[in-house]
């Protein structure tokens, strides 16, 4: 099994009451709702990250076949 890591935070009245009111619709702990939420938030946001145009730039530019990270010339 993994090791699980504590993550604690303040939310305001309103949004813990709809919190409980998903986790007893689903008949699941809080904790297991709040945990798939933030699965989801994080896959969401891990998947744009790779949608995102500059990762696209990454291996696409021809540095003349030399390895750059290589190179020993341009470092002080």
């Amino acid at each position: 099994m993994k090791a699980l890591r504590v993550v604690q935070t303040e939310v305001d009245s309103a949004i813990h009451a709809r919190l409980q009111h998903l986790a007893a619709k689903k008949a699941m702990p809080l904790k297991v709702v709040v945990r798939k939420a933030l699965v989801e938030y994080v896959e969401r946001e891990e998947g744009a990250l790779e949608e995102d145009s500059i990762f696209r730039l990454v291996g696409s530019l021809d540095i003349g076949g030399r390895d750059w990270s290589t190179r020993k010339d341009w470092r002080p």
